[in-house]
């Protein structure tokens, strides 16, 4: 192999690491990548409609009927995780805990199926999740919050509701249409979509970095940079442990629930954090935590790709050991 195809094959294994760089850029070019942030939404709604092209409509139909794994994912994710974020912050850095607890309490964010693709996952499963969370949590945040810190949240319910339809239920009804007229070239053409949706990613990680750096005059101390890492490094226990709890699911489907857990919509965590906990100066932690979750991604996803080829080797194994074995008339199995 020359180096040349070392290099494709590094970055066709490795596409996750647009984000991070996506991230350096707008760090370095803030003044000039903050306008890109104007067109989030549409943005948003590319990625969605790409995205949906390359769905499986049967796949996502069956994650549907699945009340058992959307139940516990849900619950999880909703209620259980923002208490697992704020319970050690509560306990050991008092002012990181507001924070922490607002980013585990958001649902998942909008472009996690693009995500999950390209940590080997379900794009159907993480696009329905996105789907359900988005659609629970005007219940579930505002109780969260009050129970926490007795603080009561009036949801933006219709604004929430009209920007789903707009960025996912819209573009995906405008794909199916599509590609029920053109199957056979949207499927020729599945890694350029892929490449698109991933480009238009990079642009919109960009976007949202820069904008986020203007105005702030936060400063950030050896302190916050010591919580920051510890509780990254929780957050990804905490994706293990929704790996480690639905079992029942094969790898892939395992990892896009893990996934989903420490994905975040950012748009809800700072619109929460601004409107009501604005005078606690928390909304620069914010943005420190979802910078810090885009920088987990490249060593999570490292971690899916072993563990799916290690589980779906094991799998191929036990049904070889399984499979009957004819010698000289004589059937056998291992």
């Amino acid at each position: 192999m020359t180096a040349i195809e070392r290099l494709k094959h590094f970055a066709s294994d490795n596409q996750i690491m647009i984000v991070l760089l996506a991230i350096v850029v707008g760090v370095i070019f803030p003044q000039r990548l903050a306008p890109l942030n104007a067109y989030s939404t549409l943005l948003l709604m590319l990625i969605f409609f790409v995205s949906s092209l390359r769905l499986d409509l049967g796949e996502l139909t069956s994650y549907v009927k699945d009340w058992k794994m959307l139940s516990v994912s849900n619950l999880i994710m909703l209620v259980l995780m923002p208490l697992a974020m704020w319970l050690p912050c509560w306990v050991f850095a008092p002012d990181w805990a507001l924070a922490f607890l607002i980013v585990g309490a958001a649902p998942t964010g909008l472009t996690i199926a693009l995500v999950a693709d390209l940590f080997g996952g379900r794009q159907s499963l993480a696009m329905l999740i996105a789907v359900t969370t988005s659609l629970l949590a005007p219940l579930t945040m505002p109780f969260v919050l009050w129970l926490v810190v007795g603080q009561t949240v009036e949801f933006p319910i219709f604004s929430m509701f009209s920007s789903l339809l707009l960025t996912m239920v819209v573009p995906f009804i405008a794909a199916m249409l599509i590609k029920s007229r053109a199957r056979k070239f949207i499927e020729h053409h599945d890694v350029v979509w892929r490449e698109i949706s991933l480009l238009i990613f990079g642009v919109l990680v960009a976007g949202i970095t820069a904008a986020s750096l203007i105005g702030s005059d936060y400063t950030f101390n050896p302190h916050d940079l010591g919580i920051v890492i510890v509780m990254t490094a929780f957050m990804g226990g905490v994706a293990w442990f929704g790996y480690a709890t639905t079992y029942w699911r094969n790898p892939a489907e395992r990892v896009t629930i893990a996934l989903c857990l420490v994905y975040m919509n950012n748009t809800v965590a700072l619109y929460i954090g601004d409107k009501y906990f604005a005078e606690t100066n928390v909304v620069p932690k914010l943005i420190i935590i979802l910078g810090a979750v885009n920088l987990l991604l490249p060593p999570l996803k490292w971690i899916a790709t072993k563990v799916i080829k290690k589980e779906t080797n094991n799998n191929t194994n036990r049904r070889l050991k399984r499979r009957p074995v004819r010698r000289a008339g004589v059937e056998r199995s291992f």
